[in-house]
């Protein structure tokens, strides 16, 4: 398992020798993109990115909710969208979370109807 900061202007195709790599939701000091090599979705870093992940999530809501600056949802914008890449190259990989199928609103958020997990949309 291992941490693959990319820097300068060289593209990653996320691709690696056995498997794809994730990209994290945290940036190397320059702002360059950080990704995990791991086959294992319970390792200690892919949990960690997990947690990091969720908990900006809901900062973001918060801002949302509270009408934070412009500088500030810009700022919360660009972590959504890295996780959103980031999840939705390993939906292709791995297995949804759930197959219920059916949403649901509630309090302005997504849920699903069968397992009652929040969707981010």
């Amino acid at each position: 398992m291992a941490v693959v900061p990319r820097r300068g202007g060289g593209a990653m195709t996320g691709e690696r020798c056995g498997g794809p790599l994730r990209l994290l939701p945290w940036t190397t000091p320059e702002g360059g993109a950080c990704y995990l090599s791991t086959d294992d979705p319970e390792s200690l870093l892919s949990l960690i990115a997990d947690e990091a992940e969720e908990e900006i999530l809901r900062g973001a809501e918060e801002l949302v909710t509270t009408g934070a600056g412009l500088r500030q949802l810009r700022r919360a914008l660009r972590d959504v969208l890295r996780i959103a890449v980031s999840r939705g190259a390993r939906l292709v990989r791995e297995e949804r979370p759930c197959e219920h199928g059916a949403t649901e609103r509630c309090d302005g958020k997504t849920y699903c109807c069968g397992c009652r997990r929040q969707i981010y949309l």
